[in-house]
Formats: C-alpha cells, sequence, structure tokens
C-alpha cells in the first residue's frame, strides 16, 4: 500500500482526535492540510502564521 500525504495526515488527525476536546480539534486541526509526504517528513499547509507559531509552541 502506498502511502499519501493525505493518509498519512488522516491517521495523524485520527490520533489528534481522540486525544483533544472536539472544539480545539476543529478549531486548531480541521483547517490544516496535508501537502507532501518524503521520506523523511510530512509537510502540512497551515491558514495563518498565527497557526503556525501555535503549532511551533
Amino acid at each position: 500500500m502506498t502511502k499519501t500525504a493525505l493518509s498519512v495526515w488522516e491517521n495523524c488527525l485520527l490520533f489528534i482526535k481522540d486525544n483533544i476536546q472536539d472544539q480545539a480539534y476543529k478549531t486548531w486541526f480541521e483547517p490544516i492540510r496535508a501537502v507532501e509526504l518524503t521520506d523523511s517528513a510530512l509537510y502540512i499547509q497551515v491558514p495563518s502564521k498565527f497557526f503556525y507559531e501555535w503549532l511551533e509552541e
């Protein structure tokens, strides 16, 4: 089975959704999109610099 950026990100989202409150999931994780998958990283796109800074914390 070939892994895609989307399939890896969807697996991440399932884990995240099971471990945080629903409102936090909807606010902070639903807007994020998977962009690219390499051998060593999953690249995501966030809607703003604010999202980026929040995730960095």
